[in-house]
C-alpha cells in the first residue's frame, strides 16, 4: 500500500483501472463459458432425444428385431427386458456399464469411461416381452474442445481489451491532469517571482472541478498577497510611527541628564518622558489588538441586555475623562436607547463585550478628543452614543446600530474615505497624539469581524457622525 502510494497519481489510476477492467472481462469470460457450455449441453441433450426417437417407436412393433441403427457416429444400443445387448454401437467401455446406464431412468446424465466422457440418455419402452430399453450416448469431448477453444479466444480477446484499456485511460488520466501540471508550473513560478511579478493560476474554460480548485486557489492567492501587503505596510508604518516618540525619548533623557543640577527642569524633562513612554505604551497595545482582530473571526457572543449595559459603562468612563481633565470642562456625554425595543429571544452580536466596549471607547474617545483640540468656547459640546434596532436592508432580519454623534470641528472631507486606514490622520484635532492613527482602524476591524460596517460622515452645522452597524445572528 505504501509503494502504491508513492506512485503518480496517473499510474495509480492507470493500475486501477486495469485492475477493474481485468476483473469485469474474467466474469464476462466466466459467464459467456458458461452460457455456452449450457447451450451445447442442452443441443446434445436434444440430438440425443432424437437419436433414441426412432428406434424407440419400432420396438413396441418389432421386439425381436432386426434392429437398423443409423451410423454417422450416433452410437445406440437396443437393450432387452432382461439386460441382453441386441443391438449396439456403443463403445465397448459403455456396453460393460450397460446394466448402470439402463437403471438411470430416463434423464441424461454424465458417464466416464476410460478417458473419454460422454452424455448418456436412455428410453424405456414397454413391449410384449417386457420393458427394453433404447440408450444412447454422445462423446463430449468436442462439446469441451469447442468451449475450451472459446474461453481461449475470449481469454486473449480480454488481454487485448484490456491492454487497450489501461493505455486509454494512462492517456486519459494525463489529459485530464495536464491542467494540473500547468497550475504547478505557474505555482513554481509565483514562488520564485517577486510580488509585483507574481500572477495567478491559469483557470481553463470548462466549468469543471479543477476550474473550481483554480478559482479557489486564486482567491487565497489574492488574499494571502493582501495579507502580506497589510503586514508589510503595517511594519513600515509602525516602524515610522514608534522612530519619532523613540527619538523624542531620547531627547527628552538627554535633556534629563544635561538638567541633573536642576530639579525643576529635571521634574520636567522626567514628566515629559514618562507623557511619551505611555505614548509608546498606547500605540504598542493599539498594535497588537489590531493583529489580534485581524487574526481571525470573534468567537464572542453579546445579547442585547450585555449591549446595553456596555453602552452605560462607557458613557461613565467617558464622562469621568471629562471631569478628570480640566481641558474637557464643559463637554455633555450623553446615550440614547429604546428600552421598549428589543430583539427576538436568542438574538446575538458576534462581538465579545470587550470588544463592543472598546468600540465605544474609541468613539467616544475620539469625540471628546476632537472637540477639545478645537479650543475656543464651546458652551453646548455634545457626544452623543444612541443604540437602537433596524431592519436589515433586504428585510430579512434586524441589526444594532450604534451612532456616536459630536459637536466638533469635523473631519476634511476627503480624508473620510481613508479615515479607517491604519496609522492616518486628518489633523492633530481629532486623533490627537497618543493613538497614533489606530483608533477607527481598530473600530472597522472589529465592525468587520462582526460581518457590520463603519460609516463616516460630517453633520451640519459642525461635528462629526460615525455609524456603526452589525448584524444580529440567531442561536
Amino acid at each position: 500500500m505504501n509503494r502504491l502510494r508513492r506512485l503518480s497519481i496517473t499510474a495509480r489510476i492507470t493500475i486501477g483501472s486495469l485492475l477493474v477492467a481485468a476483473l469485469f472481462a474474467l466474469v464476462a469470460v466466466v459467464i459467456i463459458r458458461i452460457g455456452v457450455s449450457s447451450i451445447l449441453h442442452n443441443a446434445t441433450v436434444t440430438l440425443l432425444s432424437n437419436d433414441v426417437a426412432a428406434p424407440a417407436e419400432a420396438l413396441p412393433s418389432k421386439p425381436g428385431g432386426p434392429f437398423d441403427l443409423p451410423g454417422g457416429g450416433q452410437e445406440l444400443a437396443i437393450v432387452s427386458a432382461d439386460g441382453t445387448i441386441l443391438a449396439s454401437t456403443l463403445p465397448e467401455a459403455l456396453e460393460e456399464r450397460i446394466d448402470d446406464l439402463t437403471e438411470q431412468g430416463d434423464q441424461s446424465r454424465e458417464v466416464q469411461a476410460g478417458d473419454e466422457h460422454y452424455l448418456v440418455l436412455t428410453r424405456s419402452v414397454n413391449t410384449s416381452t417386457g420393458v427394453m430399453h433404447v440408450v444412447a450416448a454422445r462423446n463430449e469431448e468436442t462439446t469441451a474442445l469447442v468451449v475450451d477453444r472459446l474461453t481461449a479466444a475470449l481469454l486473449a480477446g480480454a488481454g487485448v481489451l484490456i491492454f487497450a484499456f489501461g493505455a486509454a485511460s494512462w492517456l486519459l488520466t494525463r489529459t485530464a491532469l495536464r491542467p494540473v501540471s500547468r497550475m504547478r508550473e505557474q505555482a513554481d513560478r509565483i514562488a520564485a517571482s517577486t510580488p509585483d511579478e507574481a500572477g495567478l493560476l491559469p483557470v481553463g474554460p470548462a466549468q469543471d472541478e479543477l476550474s473550481e480548485l483554480a478559482t479557489t486557489l486564486n482567491d487565497l492567492i489574492l488574499r494571502l498577497r493582501a495579507s502580506a501587503d497589510r503586514e508589510r505596510q503595517m511594519v513600515s508604518d509602525a516602524s515610522h510611527e514608534l522612530r519619532t516618540p523613540l527619538a523624542v525619548l531620547r531627547g527628552q533623557l538627554e535633556l534629563a541628564e544635561l538638567d541633573a543640577g536642576d530639579p525643576d527642569a529635571l521634574l520636567h524633562d522626567i514628566r515629559s518622558s514618562h507623557s511619551t513612554a505611555i505614548r509608546l505604551g498606547q500605540l504598542a497595545n493599539n498594535l497588537l489588538e489590531l493583529s489580534r482582530i485581524e487574526a481571525g473571526p470573534s468567537s464572542g457572543r453579546i445579547d442585547w441586555r450585555t449591549l446595553v449595559d456596555e453602552l452605560t459603562d462607557a458613557i461613565d468612563r467617558a464622562r469621568l475623562l471629562v471631569s478628570s481633565d480640566d481641558d474637557s470642562a464643559g463637554i455633555s456625554v450623553d446615550f440614547e436607547y429604546d428600552p421598549r425595543r428589543r430583539p427576538a429571544p436568542g438574538s446575538r452580536v458576534a462581538l465579545s463585550p470587550t470588544d463592543f466596549g472598546r468600540i465605544l471607547d474609541n468613539l467616544l474617545g475620539n469625540a471628546i478628543t476632537a472637540i477639545r483640540a478645537a479650543g475656543g468656547e464651546r458652551p453646548e459640546a455634545t457626544v452623543t452614543a444612541t443604540l437602537v434596532l433596524e431592519p436589515d436592508a433586504d428585510g430579512d432580519g434586524e441589526s444594532v446600530v450604534l451612532t456616536v454623534r459630536d459637536t466638533g470641528p469635523g473631519m476634511p472631507e476627503e480624508f473620510i474615505p481613508v479615515a479607517l486606514d491604519r496609522f492616518t490622520r486628518a489633523d492633530n484635532a481629532r486623533t490627537g497624539q497618543s493613538g497614533g492613527g489606530l483608533g477607527l482602524a481598530i473600530v472597522g476591524a472589529l465592525a468587520d469581524a462582526a460581518g457590520g460596517r463603519v460609516v463616516l460622515a460630517n453633520a451640519e452645522p459642525s461635528g462629526l457622525t460615525v455609524t456603526v452597524t452589525l448584524p444580529i445572528r440567531r442561536d
